[in-house]
This record gives C-alpha cells, structure tokens and sequence, in this order.
C-alpha cells in the first residue's frame, strides 16, 4: 500500500519549531517521479558550489520575527526549493531521475532563552517531530536522540528511520532533525536533513551529514549578522 501524506506537519507547545513539509515532498516526489526544479542560486560560488545567504529580504510574520543570520555552500548539481508557504527559510536537494537523495531544510524553533534552559527544552522538541513523522509513516522509529555538535555550534539532535513505498518497492528513509541555538541560546534554527536508500552512500539515519554530499555543506554552514 502506498504510503501518502496524512496532515501537514505542524509543531505547536513547549517552544515553536517551523519546518517545510519535507516528508510530503518527499513522498509526492517520489511516486510522482519529481520534477527537475531549475536551480535558483544566492549569493557567490565556486565552481562547483553556491553560497545560500539567508537575508531579511522578503521576510515576513514569524520568519521576520524569528529572523536570523546564516550561510552555507551546497553543489551546482542540487537544487535550491522554493516554499510556496513561506514557512520556513531554505531548503535545497540533490535528486537523481526526479527522486530524492538527500536534502537540508533550515526552519527556526523558539528557545528557552538560555543556554542552561534550553536543555530541558530540546527532548520535547524532538518529541515533537517525532509525534508529527508518525503521522506520515507509520512504522518510523526514533534510533537515537543527544548532544551533536556543527562545526563549532552545540546543538541537538534525533536520528530516525521509516519506509515508504509499496510492499515490492520499500524504500528506507533517514531523517536527522537538529536543533542549533546562537551563542547566548536566545534564538535557532532547525537543519532538518533527510536521506534515503536510494542513495548509494546513505545505508542509515548516522550517516546524513557524515556521508554522501551533505558533509560538505554541513560543515559550510555559519552563522552570520
């Protein structure tokens, strides 16, 4: 039976997370065959990356209110998606014949309001996310929850697994959801990563960020003014 999208994603309570509906456009892109958005580029490049600058510009409601700061380098080869809600800040995808790879969205969650506080803060997010990719498959599984680190920023991180497809076409999918705060814990951003098997590099949850083509723009991603 074809796994399909139930509800869109929203987090509420115990602090505001905002990330685009990934898990939908996964699925729609993946039996659906995709489309081969064209890519939009920001900022300057190289000659194989381009540098995604998130600006103020065009901001509005809560993405202006929960504004911050950042960049980070992606490949030529993926795709920078546009989100017709306006929910959230970027997300871009490395696809091959229209179906997904790998993808980063950022988003932004509400704090505490400090380091020490958000501690007590973080499991309940996750637990959150964890509630919500529930309601699109089934048979997820959280593989692990706890301190992560992204280049030198401390963060939060949970690590799940799920299939999607039907019974002779399964497919695994990886999801990485991690949440970063600045450094005085006032505000963040979540880097909702997602991966599946039909990646030759990706063969569990671990590895999105450590192997395939996200390790590059991972570690690529700061913080800015």
């Amino acid at each position: 039976m074809t796994a399909k999208p139930k509800s869109p994603l929203v987090l509420a309570g115990c602090g505001c997370v905002s990330f685009i509906l990934a898990l939908i456009l996964f699925v729609a892109a993946y039996f659906a065959g995709g489309s081969h958005l064209r890519s939009l580029t920001s900022g300057s490049s190289t000659d194989d990356t381009v540098v995604y600058r998130n600006t103020r510009e065009g901001r509005t409601g809560k993405l202006a209110e929960n504004y911050m700061g950042f960049e980070f380098r992606y490949p030529k080869t993926w795709v920078l998606k546009p989100d017709p809600d306006a929910a959230n800040f970027v997300t871009v995808e490395r696809a091959v014949d229209g179906k997904t790879y790998e993808n980063l969205n950022v988003g932004y969650f509400s704090t505490a309001g400090s380091t020490e506080k958000n501690q007590t803060l973080y499991p309940a997010l996750i637990a959150q996310f964890q509630s919500q990719f529930e309601q699109q498959f089934h048979d997820l599984k959280k593989v692990g929850e706890g301190a992560t680190k992204v280049g030198s920023y401390d963060g939060w991180e949970g690590l799940f697994t799920s299939t999607t497809g039907d019974d002779d076409k399964k497919v695994n999918v990886y999801t990485r959801v991690i949440l970063l705060p600045n450094a005085d814990g006032t505000k963040g951003v979540t880097l909702l990563m997602m991966g599946t098997s039909l990646c030759p590099d990706l063969s569990a949850a671990e590895d999105l960020g450590k192997k395939g083509e996200l390790p590059g723009v991972l570690e690529s991603f700061k913080f800015a003014e």
